[in-house]
């Protein structure tokens, strides 16, 4: 490695740091305004707060984000000054340019993979736990998407979660008296959790009829209910994708498919997690090819605008392309991978007219 190249990645490394942590605290300002109110009346421990706050940062895009941005800032800074102007009539092309800003995004894909394995999800279902157990008002109790509740008057069990469409499957309900007596049990085959209500479908209803003492049943092809609990709250009581490593996730995939249940969406979180790393190589260099075509008396700013535009519509390529693998509308492997193949060619593109 040589002492240009060693120069231009001890820039970016510096410039890297202080963007995420800039944005970093950004995120967690405006997280901590939005949770305030709910935080108070909790009384969470300040030690178990920042864990939860910490858990939700959205470190699989801030990272190739900051990347992106540092790559732009120290290769546009070079162009400003004419540095890669000197490079290039030395006879050094762009290809060999984009050497250190190549192995810095590398180092960020095996950074966020090893956060993604080891560290996040300990961190974010150790979060979720403590939130719900702050919360006070439903006690939830889960290993992955099976999980038990307890609110006031009601014990469910719901067999399978799926967070992505809101849908739980599998579900039975127990209502209590104040003397601790089953009085209703609810058994739906499938519920659409929303904010205002529950729409179970192919429901069972048993009501204890206090003069017999006697059980009456009644069927329901759909049957409105009242929310016992947030959705939100189950959503951080059940496993998420998310609190998953990858060979974990595929395990999981395993296991739910063999019960029967519908894994499209988790099969679409799992080929995410092994595209998204490579997001940090390909915006390296792509931010490389965007800078690398600065002209002489041009500014910084028009560089970083261009360069967060094309950050800015991968997301919503990433985005829209994985709402259409959650639907079953793409396949979960081209839904997670086509922004991947879209930008590979995009950023070569950009190479070949940079040189």
């Amino acid at each position: 490695m040589t002492i240009i190249d060693r120069h231009i990645m001890r820039e970016i490394s510096r410039y890297f740091g202080w963007i995420l942590l800039t944005v970093t605290l950004v995120y967690i300002s405006a997280d901590f305004f939005d949770k305030i109110d709910k935080l108070i009346e909790s009384e969470l421990p300040f030690a178990k707060a920042a864990l939860f706050f910490f858990s939700r940062i959205p470190f699989e895009h801030l990272i190739p984000a900051s990347v992106l941005l540092s790559v732009l800032v120290v290769f546009g800074l070079m162009g400003k000054y004419n540095e890669l102007t000197a490079l290039k009539t030395s006879g050094i092309s762009i290809y060999r340019c984009i050497k250190a800003p190549l192995i810095v995004g590398v180092g960020a894909s095996l950074f966020l993979i090893l956060c993604a394995e080891m560290l996040l999800p300990i961190v974010r279902s150790t979060a979720n736990r403590y939130w719900l157990e702050a919360g006070k008002e439903v006690q939830i109790n889960s290993r992955r998407q099976d999980a038990w509740l307890r609110g006031d008057g009601f014990i469910a069990h719901i067999r399978h979660f799926d967070a992505g469409k809101s849908m739980a499957f599998d579900v039975s309900i127990n209502f209590f008296d104040s003397r601790f007596r089953l009085v209703r049990r609810i058994e739906a085959h499938r519920i659409h959790i929303q904010a205002s209500r529950w729409a179970c479908y192919n429901t069972v209803e048993q009501n204890l009829n206090p003069v017999k003492g006697e059980p009456t049943v009644r069927h329901h092809a759909r049957l409105d209910m009242p929310v016992f609990f947030a959705p939100d709250d189950l959503k951080h009581g059940v496993r998420a994708a998310s609190e998953m490593g990858v060979l974990e996730l595929a395990a999981h995939i395993r296991t739910v498919s063999a019960e029967g249940y519908d894994t499209t969406t988790l099969r679409v979180d799992w080929q995410a997690k092994l595209a998204f790393p490579l997001a940090c190589i390909l915006l390296a260099v792509l931010a490389a090819a965007i800078a690398g075509r600065h002209r002489r008396g041009q500014g910084l700013a028009p560089v970083v605008v261009v360069g967060l535009g094309m950050a800015f519509c991968f997301w919503v390529i990433q985005s829209f392309s994985l709402a259409l693998g959650y639907a079953a509308i793409m396949p979960p492997m081209l839904a997670a991978w086509i922004p991947i193949f879209i930008y590979a060619g995009t950023t070569a593109i950009c190479l070949i007219r940079a040189e």
